[in-house]
């Protein structure tokens, strides 16, 4: 009987041996894996912060462009009313007269 019993303990621990291999290489496997899938998750998120930075600088710069197209507009129109307006100097030195005598 012992030798039974000696042949049965021999298949346990080998059963054993052959989960606890198992289970180490799930581990690892599942640890491989995590660390692809992280891997692969901070390579996206890095693409869309990127895409995001990069949208954020063409409205940036497209608002820019437009902002100083309306400023030059703006200038040019101001400078066109100043070169249109007729300048009184009989009106202007009447005015002046004017201030000059109430003091």
């Amino acid at each position: 009987m012992l030798a039974k019993d000696q042949d049965l303990l021999d298949k346990l621990f080998t059963v054993e041996s052959k989960a606890e291999s198992l289970v180490a290489e799930a581990r690892s496997e599942a640890d491989r894996k995590i660390a692809a899938a992280k891997e692969k998750a901070e390579a996206d998120v890095a693409a869309a912060h990127e895409s995001a930075v990069k949208q954020a600088n063409e409205k940036k710069a497209a608002a820019a462009a437009a902002s100083l197209s309306e400023y030059e507009s703006a200038v040019r129109g101001f400078r066109s009313s100043l070169d249109s307006t007729r300048v009184d100097e009989a009106a202007f030195r009447t005015a002046c007269e004017a201030a000059l005598a109430k003091k």
